[in-house]
């Protein structure tokens, strides 16, 4: 992809772009959210499906932000973004290794990181980048494919964080999310029964304070 302009700091993305970017703003700040939200010892749980624990489930998503970071610095300078003998699962295996023991403050710090510089690159990206290739698939369609990272990992999360599920802020998340499986809309169709059923169970008064 032919190299353009790197737009100046503090000018406007494209509003497909900013999407984009709207979109992982607000599911890391929902991730951080959970994060909060575990109780003590929590995040020592084991994610259903995987060998993973939550604390390296939410280093993973964390640690993803910031890869994506690169990955969007190289497409918009025409580099190749992905290694030839790039090995997703010894990366993963890498990363969760690494914060098998990360702290709260580690997890939020790495998130911070990664967002922060995320956004920057994409709102680096030049306008007449948006519409070309990176490699087989336009840019656009790559990104939307970044974009959807967090809600493959969703459901596991929140599987293994219970306490959280009826939360508004993760509500709001799951509920509108666009799951793209027919065991995803379910999960989703039961969790929106689940929280009608919370909401009618709720006294007057608290159910007016949600």
């Amino acid at each position: 992809m032919p190299t353009g302009a790197r737009r100046a700091p503090g000018t406007e993305m494209t509003p497909e772009v900013r999407a984009i970017a709207d979109r992982f703003m607000y599911e890391q700040a929902t991730l951080k959210h959970i994060a909060a939200l575990a109780p003590e010892g929590a995040l020592g749980r084991p994610v259903p499906g995987t060998d993973w624990t939550v604390r390296q489930l939410l280093g993973h998503l964390a640690q993803s932000l910031n890869d994506y970071a690169e990955t969007v610095r190289k497409m918009a300078a025409g580099e190749p973004a992905i290694p030839e003998d790039w090995d997703p699962h010894a990366v993963n295996a890498e990363t969760v290794a690494r914060l098998e023991k990360a702290s709260l403050t580690d997890l939020f710090q790495l998130f911070g990181s990664g967002i922060n510089d995320l956004v920057a690159e994409l709102t680096a990206i030049p306008d007449e980048q948006v519409e070309e290739q990176f490699g087989p698939t336009p840019v656009m369609s790559t990104l939307h494919v970044l974009a959807g990272h967090c809600l493959t990992h969703a459901i596991p999360l929140v599987e293994a964080l219970p306490e959280v599920r009826m939360d508004a802020l993760v509500l709001n998340w799951l509920l509108y999310a666009d799951f793209e499986t027919d065991e995803g809309r379910a999960w989703q169709d039961a969790l929106m029964k689940e929280a009608q059923a919370y909401i009618e169970s709720l006294p007057d008064d608290e159910e007016e304070d949600e």
